[in-house]
């Protein structure tokens, strides 16, 4: 479905797009699925095989083996609007900002369980949710994974997305597209907000589940202590671990 939703990308006579999709050293079918695609679609989707495991890694691989000079991510669990590509790389054409991201929505049929509090600006962040609204924008902070863009020349200047964090087999550390994000804007580049790049991200049903929000929420924390450290003059304890 990812790469069907993919092929579908509209651009603008005359601007040249390739898929590079990395196989992180996985044990289905991918190889096969890529080669059907290849097959369908004569140039357009490439196979780059990564065998040390973790997303960082693979995310990694994906840049060094584009030869574009914006580079755009998706994962493999969302679908793209046809127009997505060509809206989340038309702020980045210039040269006016380094990076871009767009709307993460959640599949159509998705209803969220009653437990769920929808209030806080985070509420949905397990199941990878991003929404700033409809109206477009500097950000203030960084873009999700499966929905930003990068002028390839940030990646040469400021190195790649962190092996140490990120989603690596059942580890649900997290953190390592933020990180680069904060990495840029704390550099003083800067980035945008385009509502109207919009991808849909598909939500089984064993993520809605109070385990899988607390457990998603653990690995979240354990990243930010490894981004951030434990800050100085912190006082406040609950059974010995810091707060923060």
């Amino acid at each position: 479905k990812a790469l069907d939703s993919a092929a579908a990308s509209t651009l603008p006579e005359g601007d040249e797009w390739e898929g590079v999709v990395v196989d992180n050293n996985s044990t289905d079918q991918t190889r096969a699925v890529v080669e059907e695609f290849q097959r369908r679609h004569l140039g357009r989707f490439r196979y780059v095989f990564e065998s040390q495991q973790g997303l960082s890694h693979a995310r990694n691989a994906g840049i060094r083996e584009a030869r574009g000079d914006l580079l755009a991510f998706m994962d493999d669990d969302v679908t793209v609007e046809a127009t997505w590509l060509e809206n989340l790389t038309a702020p980045l054409r210039n040269g006016e900002w380094a990076g871009s991201g767009g709307r993460i929505l959640p599949e159509q049929t998705f209803v969220p369980p009653r437990w769920l509090s929808l209030k806080g600006r985070y509420a949905l962040a397990p199941l990878a949710i991003f929404d700033y609204g409809p109206v477009a924008c500097q950000l203030t902070e960084p873009p999700f994974g499966t929905n930003m863009a990068f002028q390839r020349k940030m990646f040469e200047k400021y190195g790649g997305f962190r092996p140490d964090l990120g989603r690596c087999g059942s580890n649900m550390m997290s953190n390592e597209d933020t990180e680069f994000g904060n990495r840029l804007l704390v550099a003083g580049e800067r980035l945008y907000y385009e509502p109207t790049a919009v991808v849909f991200h598909s939500i089984p049903q064993n993520r809605v589940r109070k385990e899988y929000f607390l457990a998603w929420w653990q690995g979240k924390a354990r990243a930010e202590i490894r981004e951030y450290g434990i800050q100085p003059g912190t006082r406040w304890f609950v059974a010995g671990v810091p707060l923060y």
